[in-house]
């Protein structure tokens, strides 16, 4: 279907919603009745304590490392050279190969019993991270951690993109994100924490305690998932849902227009997915995401104010002052996402948060600018929070209809993502360039510039699906006012048969 060159450009920044854009909501659009606002709060409750907790744990066991090697672990383990950056680049390896088999894996093993699975053995490995006594014995084990990771991110957006409409996932995606930022923050506090309290127990320095309570954590957050993590509406077992509940989980995705096939493990998935321009065009966007100064922010912040001569910053500083950016992206991120899934203006939200990013990496290419500048521009270059959740969230609309093909889709993404930015944090961002990073920070901001223009690809591909859409709609109803017995005989009910 071709389109003219007006329609793309009179609709670039229109809600995606079209003419069916809801009145402006925070959580419930209006007219929710109570047993869907009792039904959502179940659903919310249990998926999002599980997933944000997972992923918290996940970050927290991941940014344990850049708090542990300004901490003590560089002097203790040598880490003179790039060791540092080696050992972040076997992390970022094991997540790259973990992602996409642990996404395959998920329609065939539950939910509820592989993600948790996985988390309880990255616990095991996090625990013993502490008793190392040599770089070498630090590369493995940051690769086998990073692999079991790799599941939580893209596993827990599947589940996501499994159960809430286009007006709802937005804002629960968000959240979901904002775990990541609150992990880092976190780690960043521990670490304080147990340099302050710890720092010697048991013959043990204060950076090894802190794998040791990460991992703690993480094995109780895992036990939590296996009892109440609730697969997708097609296979849930959770026991806090009633079957009129499990049926009505089901009906309202058929009513969003985004049923999808109940399929299992094909390797035919692969040449499914192949058909698809959402599998490339997605994964592109991805990636440019994953060129941003935010990857690398509190790393560089903090190693800028370790480096920095002309102004007086303690070890507690270092840790704890870069935690600010995870807070203001966690602002964004949900004062973004709701406004997106209120209005559907997804590409208004996403041009002013590139214009942040912009900004911000202007000012520290320039570099030499007054001290408040320089933690403004952190804060700016860093402000990539907001734009994960918009962009899986969009990828689970756009790519709903086959559970495996949005699976594989969801979890091609993360991995070419994280390859692409492992690659740059390993050549443009060696902490050898610390403070000032001038090849990393250029680097990244013609990325930023060029995923300027790469949304607008998207958004005109999902403009051109959305009258493809409506011309098949138009066709239908014509269809079905012309052989209105045809289309009633063809009704489904999805809810179940009720014995009096």
């Amino acid at each position: 279907m071709s389109l003219p060159i007006s329609y793309y450009v009179k609709n670039l920044f229109a809600s995606s919603y079209g003419k069916d854009r809801p009145k402006f909501f925070i959580w419930y659009p209006e007219g929710t009745t109570s047993a869907e606002k009792k039904l959502l709060f179940k659903i919310d409750f249990f998926i999002l304590s599980y997933g944000c907790l997972a992923y918290f744990t996940k970050w927290l066991d991941q940014a344990n490392l850049s708090n542990a090697y300004v901490s003590g672990m560089k002097d203790d383990l040598a880490m003179y050279g790039t060791q540092y950056n080696l050992a972040v680049t076997c992390f970022s390896v094991g997540q790259i190969l973990g992602a996409i088999p642990a996404n395959i894996l998920l329609t065939w093993i539950p939910p509820r019993i592989l993600l948790p699975g996985l988390e309880l053995l990255w616990a095991i490995l996090t625990i013993g991270t502490y008793a190392i006594h040599d770089v070498n014995q630090l590369y493995p084990l940051r690769f086998f951690i990073g692999f079991l990771e790799g599941s939580c991110f893209v596993g827990v957006q599947y589940v996501l993109g499994s159960w809430y409409k286009k007006t709802e996932l937005g804002k629960r995606t968000a959240i979901f994100a904002c775990a990541a930022y609150v992990g880092t923050m976190i780690s960043g506090y521990l670490q304080s924490a147990a340099l302050a309290t710890l720092e010697g127990r048991n013959g043990i320095a204060g950076w090894r305690w802190v794998f040791i309570i990460d991992g703690i954590i993480t094995v109780i957050v895992a036990i939590y998932g296996f009892i109440v993590f609730p697969d997708t509406p097609y296979d849930t077992k959770a026991f806090y849902l009633s079957p009129e509940e499990k049926a009505r989980c089901l009906e309202r995705i058929i009513e969003d227009g985004r049923q999808e096939t109940i399929n299992h493990f094909s390797w035919d998935m692969f040449k499914r997915a192949a058909k698809t321009w959402q599998l490339y065009v997605l994964t592109v966007l991805f990636m440019f995401w994953n060129t941003t100064v935010g990857k690398v922010a509190n790393t560089v912040m903090q190693l800028y104010l370790k480096n920095d001569t002309q102004h007086s910053w303690s070890i507690y500083q270092v840790n704890n002052v870069p935690t600010a950016i995870n807070g203001w992206n966690i602002v964004l991120i949900l004062l973004f996402n709701v406004f997106v899934d209120a209005t559907g203006y997804r590409m208004a939200v996403v041009a002013f948060n590139l214009a942040l990013l912009i900004f911000g990496t202007i000012c520290l290419v320039v570099w030499d600018i007054p001290l408040g500048l320089k933690i403004v521009s952190y804060l700016f270059a860093g402000t990539d929070g907001p734009l994960s959740p918009i962009y899986y969230s969009w990828a689970n609309i756009l790519t709903s209809g086959d559970r495996q093909v949005r699976g594989l889709t969801l979890a091609v993404m993360n991995s070419a993502g994280t390859a692409l930015s492992t690659v740059i944090q390993q050549f443009l961002y060696p902490v050898t360039d610390a403070p000032q990073f001038s090849k990393g920070f250029k680097a990244s901001l013609g990325f930023i510039c060029g995923m300027c223009l790469w949304v607008v690809v998207v958004r005109a591909l999902e403009m051109r699906e959305l009258a493809r859409g409506s011309s098949q709609a138009a066709i239908e109803a014509r269809n079905d006012e012309e052989n209105p017995s045809e289309s009633d005989s063809g009704a489904i009910s999805v809810m179940p048969d009720r014995k009096a």
